[in-house]
């Protein structure tokens, strides 16, 4: 069961600046598989992202960032999100 006064470390940020860093008590966004969660005690986790991410300060708040893509990193209650970035040509 996840402690509720646990919360999420989260950081986002593109290449010039920190959109956002702080505390919340949840993650969502989009990757291939559909919509996911990320929650307190979390397993750890990367993926690909695209279209959003939306934080969650409180269970009842949503603070939501339009996004092309990005990755997500979860690890030992820290997410980390990179967005917007241009891959090379292949």
């Amino acid at each position: 069961m996840v402690n509720p006064s646990t919360n999420l470390t989260v950081v986002v940020r593109n290449r010039e600046k920190v959109l956002y860093s702080g505390q919340a008590a949840a993650v969502s966004s989009i990757n291939e598989r559909g919509v996911f969660d990320v929650l307190p005690q979390h397993a750890s986790f990367i993926t690909l992202i695209k279209e959003k991410v939306i934080i969650h300060p409180t269970l009842k708040e949503n603070k939501e960032i339009p996004i092309e893509n990005g990755i997500v990193r979860v690890y030992k209650d820290k997410v980390y999100v990179y967005v917007n970035f241009k891959s090379s040509p292949a």
